[in-house]
């Protein structure tokens, strides 16, 4: 138990100097399935990760009619990558994104500006709605925390 336990630290440590560094996907995916958001919490505390901001409000997915266009900050969109629109956050900022509802956890990188939904923070790609489980339920209330 105390090995699981050690290992999954350790695996999300990892994960989150990848995601410093540049995130993979399958690394990502590890973490996501293993780690629920508290945990993710404690390793961020435990490991003296500066969190520079939090903040939390309702989400939604986006993607369908928009693959293959410019986004905001002028690569191109693809809706199947873990990326996120937002307001005021500088392009490449990295996110991470814990739905308390379902326990589940993703890692974006904003590369658009958006919503234009007043009751909305943030959008993320269908990629990143799937891993929250927000394809059926369309928003969901969210918890994100900037990561860099």
């Amino acid at each position: 138990m105390i090995a699981r336990i050690r290992y999954r630290y350790l695996l999300l440590l990892v994960i989150f100097l990848d995601a410093i560094y540049g995130v993979s996907s399958s690394a990502a995916a590890a973490v996501n399935s293993i780690l629920m958001p508290s945990q993710i919490n404690l390793v961020v505390q435990a490991n003296g990760i500066k969190k520079k901001k939090d903040f939390s409000g309702n989400i939604s997915w986006y993607g369908p009619g928009l693959n293959g266009k410019k986004t905001a900050s002028g690569e191109i969109f693809d809706m199947n990558k873990n990326t996120a629109a937002h307001l005021t956050l500088p392009f490449g900022t990295r996110v991470l994104i814990e739905d308390p509802k379902t326990g589940k956890s993703v890692i974006v990188r904003v590369n658009d500006r958006g919503p234009f939904v007043r009751t909305r923070i943030m959008d993320v790609t269908k990629e990143g709605g799937r891993r929250l489980n927000l394809l059926s339920r369309g928003v969901a209330y969210v918890n994100c925390l900037i990561i860099d």
